[in-house]
C-alpha cells in the first residue's frame, strides 16, 4: 500500500508524520527495554516498547555521544546493534532489587575505605588527608553490613546475551 504524499498539503504531511512517529514510538512488542545512557558526564534512563526504537537509540548512542546499557526481559536481544552492555533480565522487579544490592555492596566498600582513611589520617602526609569527616559513622557501616548480609537474594542478576547461546 503505497500512499499518494502529492494530494497532501505539507501541514497534513507533518501531521501525519507526526502521528506516525508517535504510533512507532509508542508501539510495545510486549518486553521492557530498560536503557542506561551515559553521555557527557550526564547519565539518565529511557524504557522504550519496542526493538525498532531501541536499535534507533542505540544508533545515536553509539559510543561518540555516549553509551547505552540495555536491560531487556526480551530473551531474543543478540542482533541488537549496541557498544554499551546488552542483558536479559527476567523481570523489571529483578533488575531493581539486583541494582539496589549492587548499590549496597558498593556503599559497604566506600564506606569503609572513607572510615579508614579518616582514621588514618595522621599516618599520611598533609596532601593525602582527607579534608571532611565522613558523613556515616562505624555503626552506620555495620547497619549497611548487616542491611547487606540479611537481603533477600531471590533475584536474577543480569545476564549477558552472549552467555545465553
Amino acid at each position: 500500500m503505497i500512499l499518494d504524499l502529492t494530494r497532501y498539503t505539507i501541514e497534513e504531511l507533518v501531521e501525519l508524520k507526526d502521528n506516525i512517529t508517535n504510533h512507532i514510538e509508542n508501539y510495545s512488542d510486549g518486553y521492557a527495554y530498560l536503557c542506561n545512557i551515559r553521555s557527557y558526564g550526564r547519565v539518565w534512563k529511557e524504557h522504550v516498547y519496542n526493538t525498532y526504537i531501541l536499535q534507533e537509540l542505540c544508533y545515536r548512542y553509539n559510543g561518540d555521544d555516549g553509551i547505552v546499557d540495555i536491560y531487556s526481559t526480551n530473551p531474543n536481544l543478540s542482533n541488537i546493534e549496541n557498544y554499551g552492555e546488552v542483558k536479559y533480565i527476567k523481570s523489571l522487579q529483578d533488575y531493581e532489587r539486583w541494582k539496589y544490592y549492587e548499590h549496597l555492596k558498593g556503599m559497604v566498600v566506600n564506606t569503609e575505605k572513607e572510615l579508614d582513611e579518616w582514621d588514618n589520617r595522621d599516618d599520611v602526609p598533609f596532601k593525602q588527608r582527607p579534608m571532611f569527616s565522613p558523613i556515616y559513622s562505624r555503626g552506620d557501616l555495620e547497619a549497611l553490613r548487616i542491611e547487606l548480609s540479611e537481603y533477600d537474594m531471590s533475584f536474577s542478576a543480569p545476564t549477558p546475551y552472549s552467555e545465553m547461546i
